[in-house]
């Protein structure tokens, strides 16, 4: 919904001190504040020095503009940027962000300016562009860093204005740092300093020396800075917001006021060295290799959680006072539970060991044979579920992780199971699962003995015979030999039967000039039977600078779990193991139950029972079609013509139809196909893939060892990807951990498991979201023991049907308390907050140029605050941010956890949160305030055309 545009443009003005005089030497910086910017963007655009007169010129500086689309209220294309100053003597100083606009001044207010001043400040295209800064004395802050025995902790982590993300440390941090306002420079509201991010480190972070003690000097005075003080990993970090000032100038209680010369010391609970002793419940003997992780209830912990137990069963761990869950996992060949506990470290320093009782799983052995001809059937299979419950689960061969095991040639799958009853279940494939005898009966599970199960399976009788086939029959009428189609189809076989494990290079290019017809007469032109030298080929296309990324590949029939490592050149690799192995920065998976995405980067896990994402596998990297699926076509049909011929060690077959047309080449020997290009002549839309270097493995299975594809509309490029194989695997068994997603500590889970594919068309749809306060090993698994908490309020609230009642106890304005608004065949959009809500807070801009914007709308604009408030503070905070819009406060819930009755009704349980009711009083949406507007667009433009 945006566009990026780089504008020149110069940028004068003075530095002056409080006395009013130049500032000299001072080191004047710009940076941009754009809302979007491309990645790997230069965020600071110049850099220059004041002269004898405290002048500055920033000149021919090139200014990031943003260019949206309406949404629905237009916007003005601009660019923020932010000019700052740090120089000797002086604290470091910035001016309020700047806008500038690459248009002509209007007559008037901009439209989607909420008031006049944003319009008259903005600089626009061909005005002079004057910033002048102010520089103060500097303040300055030290202190000590200890634990709570004095000792001094050394290389302390002490930041301010920007701080480390607790919860995704990958991130570029958090900021705030806001000017208050002083009598040399009173302010309104506080200045934020949108660039404190560019601000040279040594004015924001330092570390304490080996006496603990730490100092930052050059600070701004009265400026309030967001503060993070970390010791390490196995410490809890202190975050706190400190102010450079003696009087208490903002409403937080969580400030702490340091004035000019501050002082800030702190003592942190140190972790202690916890010993726990991990024995068999039954026979007390010490088990090794076991990991223990302790999870803490109440805080993210980044260290010292985990460890495995040694020869005597002892796992040692760094931990600090407080409450925490006790996870032991077995490893994969130890047939052990799974198993979790709650313990508890007291204040009280003494050591402190604890003793973590094993449970032995059940060994369960299960058997799958033709019930017609008693051979054994592989490939099959399992799921289970318990005699208290019908809901399925995927059948493990152990308790840690989900490792979708399926039965050997011999038909026999074994598994350590948790004690209990339950019943076991074929899940695949499903032509057996249809069979009968493929649901087990329930079973009484008992730790340490071993079960075994016979699934004597009789295939359906309403499936089609060919379904059980031993060998699928070739199409007669194909233009394609018998021969050739066996070939393919034994190597779809091969490929959806084979365990992978394929280790790549690859790029995606995109809406680049090339013009694809003359790329493919290059490639055509190669030898198919090399590996080309395909950054050589694309320089002459103009793709310049091909950025590669490793992308792994694990594949069990139609699971696949692809692991990203982008381009050090698009995305720095920053991440890494305790061993220095590079980690990727996004992992994603899909099991055919659910699908799994997890992205390091900004640190969030999602899982849904279906995706809107690709997920690549081995079938993204070759051509082999199988003859599983035929299509009978009815009636007549066109007979399109074709031609067959020989080139070297290849056949070319080319069909073309009035449609479309299509082109195979195939090595004669093994069938493998180099090319298999399509063009749908009635849309205009080819498709096209390419393979190069056959390479046959020890199974027989053939893949290319690099893949090209694309897609043309209209004749231009839209994508093409391309996949160099470096390694494949194909073991006979894959690791009990191969399809595993391990969580960080501060990992977001987005449940989504609950919301249907078209669930967000008919009401509104809340993702379940929780925060990891320890690291998981395995995210199927630990969701599978979390199954989704699906909240009552949403099932019973649906769009097209009547809203819910606005239950508030008080109408009001800033004017004063009103009656009830006339609701009436007007469209109404609410705004559900709080004033003690910071998205609340920054939202408001955009509530305001709504308002504004619809002033003359057949609309009203209800402002629902929670029910913790009082209509006179709340009439002097709305008439501090000019908020002009009709307001209430939700009366209070009758149930718990909710913000009001209001927001119970319509099911919001955060803010903020945006509802539309129609014309005629049905709900037309919760959710997104921009999603909201959308929807008031929609319905006023429908409510004019009647």
């Amino acid at each position: 919904g945006h566009g990026t545009e780089l504008h020149r443009v110069t940028i004068t003005g003075t530095a002056r001190n409080t006395a009013g005089e130049p500032v000299k030497n001072a080191e004047i910086y710009i940076g941009t504040s754009a809302s979007h910017h491309p990645s790997n963007f230069e965020l600071l655009r110049g850099q220059t020095r004041t002269d004898e007169t405290g002048y500055y010129e920033l000149k021919d500086i090139q200014l990031l503009v943003n260019r949206e689309r309406p949404n629905p209220i237009p916007r003005q294309a601009e660019g923020g940027f932010v000019v700052f100053g740090t120089c000797n003597g002086y604290g470091f100083t910035w001016h309020a962000t700047c806008q500038y606009r690459p248009d002509v001044r209007p007559q008037g207010t901009e439209l989607g300016d909420k008031n006049a001043n944003v319009t008259d400040q903005a600089f626009y295209k061909g005005e002079p562009i004057k910033v002048d800064l102010l520089f103060e004395p500097p303040a300055q802050i030290k202190g000590r860093i200890t634990d709570k025995q004095g000792n001094p902790l050394a290389n302390t982590k002490v930041q301010l204005g920007l701080v480390d993300s607790l919860r995704n440390p990958n991130s570029s941090g958090i900021r705030s740092c806001r000017f208050l306002g002083n009598e040399n420079q009173p302010v309104g509201k506080p200045v934020t300093f949108a660039a404190v991010h560019m601000l040279p480190a040594e004015f924001r972070e330092t570390r304490t020396d080996a006496e603990g003690y730490y100092e930052l000097t050059g600070l701004r005075r009265d400026t309030s800075y967001l503060t993070n003080i970390d010791p390490g990993p196995t410490f809890t970090p202190w975050q706190l917001r400190l102010a450079t000032t003696g009087e208490q100038k903002i409403d937080n209680s969580r400030t702490i006021y340091v004035e000019y010369d501050g002082i800030l010391n702190k003592e942190f609970d140190a972790p202690r060295q916890i010993t726990v002793q991990v024995v068999e419940e039954k026979t007390g003997r010490p088990v090794a290799d076991v990991l223990v992780t302790a999870s803490p209830l109440r805080q993210i912990r980044r260290g010292g959680l985990q460890a495995r137990s040694d020869s005597q069963g002892n796992a040692l761990l760094q931990l600090g006072t407080g409450e925490y869950t006790l996870i032991a996992e077995p490893t994969p060949i130890q047939p052990f539970c799974f198993q979790e506990q709650k313990i508890s470290i007291p204040e009280d320093p003494g050591e402190v060991q604890l003793t973590l009782k094993l449970k032995s799983a059940a060994i369960v052995k299960l058997k799958t044979v033709n019930a017609e001809t008693g051979k054994p059937i592989s490939g099959i299979r399992f799921l289970y579920e318990t005699d208290s419950s019908s809901q399925q689960f995927p059948l493990s061969t152990q308790t840690v992780f989900i490792d979708y095991p399926q039965t050997n040639s011999a038909g026999e799958l074994q598994a350590f199971v948790a004690p209990g009853r339950k019943r076991f279940i074929v899940a695949e494939p499903l032509t057996l699962a249809q069979a009968e005898n493929s649901r087990g009966a329930i079973l009484d599970l008992t730790g340490g003995e071993v079960v075994e199960v016979v699934f004597k399976l009789t295939p359906p009788q309403f499936l089609p015979d060919h379904v059980f086939a031993g060998e699928p029959e070739p199409d007669q009428d194909s233009i394609y030999t018998p021969d050739l189609q066996l070939k393919w189809h034994h190597q779809s076989e091969l490929l959806r039967n084979s365990n992978l494990q394929i280790a790549t290079q690859y790029t995606l290019i995109v809406r680049k000039p090339i013009d694809p017809d003359s790329l493919l007469k290059d490639l055509r032109a190669l030898d198919s039977y090399q590996l080309p030298e395909i950054e050589k080929l694309l320089k002459q296309h103009q793709v310049e600078n091909v950025n590669w990324s490793k992308k792994r590949l694990t594949a069990q029939g139609k699971i696949y779990r692809e692991e990203n490592y982008y381009s050090p050149e698009v995305t720095p690799t920053i991440l890494s193991s305790r061993d220095g192995t590079p980690l990727p920065q996004s992992i994603n998976l899909t099991d055919g139950w659910n699908t799994q995405r997890y992205n390091i980067n900004n640190s969030q896990a999602n899982i849904s029972r279906h995706s809107m994402i690709h997920i690549d596998s081995p079938y993204d990297l070759c051509n082999w079609p199988a003859l599983r699926r035929r299509h009978t076509e009815s009636g007549e049909t066109e007979k399109p013509e074709f031609n067959i011929h020989q080139k070297g060690q290849r056949t070319i077959y080319e069909i073309k139809s009035e449609r479309y047309s299509q082109r195979r080449v195939c090595d004669q020997e093994t069938g493998f196909i180099f090319e298999d290009s399509t063009d749908i002549r009635s849309s205009n839309y080819q498709r096209v893939s390419l393979s190069f270097a056959p390479q046959k493995y020890a199974n027989g299975l053939i893949l290319p060892r690099m893949f090209l594809s694309w897609t043309t509309s209209n004749g231009k490029l839209r994508l093409l990807r391309i996949f160099k194989i470096e390694k494949v695997e194909i073991p006979l068994q894959l690791a009990a951990d191969a399809f595993s997603i391990p969580l960080l500590p501060g990992t977001m889970i987005v449940d989504s498991r609950h919301i249907t594919r078209n669930a967000s068309r008919s009401r509104p749809v809340r993702r379940i979201q929780s925060v990891l306060n320890g690291p998981v090993s395995d995210f199927a698994a630990y969701m599978q023991r979390h199954p989704p908490r699906i909240p009552k309020q949403e099932s019973i609230i649906e769009y097209g049907k009547p809203a819910p009642e606005l239950k508030v106890s008080r109408w009001f304005t800033s004017n004063g308390e009103t009656e009830a608004p006339d609701l009436k065949d007007k469209v109404v959009l609410i705004e559900f907050w709080g004033t003690r809500c910071g998205p609340c807070i920054a939202q408001l801009p955009e509530v305001r140029t709504a308002a504004r914007y619809y002033a003359d709308a057949p609309l009203v604009l209800i402002g629902i605050h929670d029910s913790y408030a009082s209509v006179s503070d709340l009439q002097k905070f709305a008439k501090k941010e000019n908020i002009n819009y009709q307001l209430a406060i939700d009366q209070p819930s009758t149930e718990k956890g909710w913000f009001g009755q209001t927001m119970l009704n319509f099911g919001v349980r955060g803010i903020p949160h945006a509802a539309v009711i129609d014309q005629q009083g049905n709900l037309s949406y919760v959710g997104y305030f921009s999603e909201a507007l959308r929807t008031v667009d929609r319905l006023l433009k429908k409510g004019e055309q009647k």
